[in-house]
């Protein structure tokens, strides 16, 4: 028999096998014309309890597994580790190398950069030292010169110290991640026949901590010739935070004087120890950037 859609025998139909199944299902059903709310057809039983049959049960798990999936989705695009590049002024405790006795009386130096792992709760889960010197080294004629190897002294110095770093967890998108950068040491050699002053302290890279670094000029002659790259600037600071001893230990040598003099010009906040000012060791980089030639544009 064909019934149009909507026809009242159609309906008819429709309440008469309801009422079976309830009765199946529900025994002591009393036979009553079933109550609909657009959702679902409520009968009442012998007892006076109300049964309910969900109509749209179906489409109710249908949108649940919808959103399941959702979210599984989004999480799944969550990567579970990011590269964060140089940490140092990303940790909330970053403590200082020791400097081996041996190293210092070898005046063996260098800038020493250690890979590291950072897990879920901020601790350095991994560290491994990069074996070169990161400073760059320039020959006399101005080419760039092969990477030098690090004292291995040095190295383990600087692993040890990257490993009891502290960093605030790093979240994306609300959860968790793991984070993958470089922690950089510097290790600056007292370039005297004299036992090291210990009334100085070593700051290690020291361009974070200026309250005024004026940036270096571009030298004529370094352009002309397109030298470029970082130059690096060991100085000493004194007591009232000036800088009284600058020198290039790395970089062009077209670049190195430009530094040197922009680094006597920084000035730093007075550095105590134990309620007494004290001096400071450590190194400025300065980036020489090339503006770009017209063709390039």
């Amino acid at each position: 028999m064909y019934f149009r859609q909507h026809s009242p025998e159609r309906k008819q139909l429709s309440a008469e096998l309801k009422r079976d199944m309830t009765a199946a299902h529900f025994p002591g059903t009393k036979p009553a014309s079933p109550v609909s709310n657009g959702c679902y057809t409520q009968f009442v039983n012998s007892n006076g309890r109300e049964h309910q049959m969900r109509s749209v049960f179906g489409i109710s798990v249908g949108a649940m597994l919808a959103c399941t999936l959702f979210v599984v989705g989004l999480l799944a695009q969550v990567p579970k580790k990011v590269n964060g590049g140089v940490l140092n002024g990303k940790a909330v405790s970053l403590p200082k190398p020791h400097y081996p006795e041996a190293a210092q009386l070898a005046k063996a130096s260098g800038m020493v950069a250690v890979n590291v792992e950072i897990d879920e709760t901020g601790d350095v889960a991994s560290a491994e030292a990069d074996p070169y010197d990161q400073r760059e080294q320039f020959n006399a004629d101005g080419t760039k010169a092969d990477p030098v190897l690090v004292e291995q002294s040095l190295r383990d110095a600087a692993v040890e110290a990257a490993l009891q770093a502290k960093f605030s967890p790093t979240l994306l998108s609300g959860v968790p991640v793991r984070v993958t950068g470089r922690i950089v040491y510097n290790f600056v050699a007292v370039e005297s026949d004299k036992s090291p002053d210990m009334s100085a302290v070593n700051g290690g890279l020291l361009n974070g901590k200026a309250i005024e670094l004026p940036s270096p000029a571009y030298p004529p002659a370094a352009k002309a010739v397109r030298a470029d790259g970082t130059v690096t600037v060991r100085v000493t600071i004194d007591e009232g935070g000036s800088v009284i001893a600058a020198e290039a230990i790395s970089g062009h040598p077209l670049l190195r004087s430009a530094a040197v003099e922009a680094a006597k010009a920084a000035k730093f906040s007075a550095t105590t120890l134990s309620g007494q000012p004290v001096k400071v060791t450590g190194a400025l980089t300065y980036n020489f950037v090339l503006p770009a030639q017209p063709d390039e544009r």
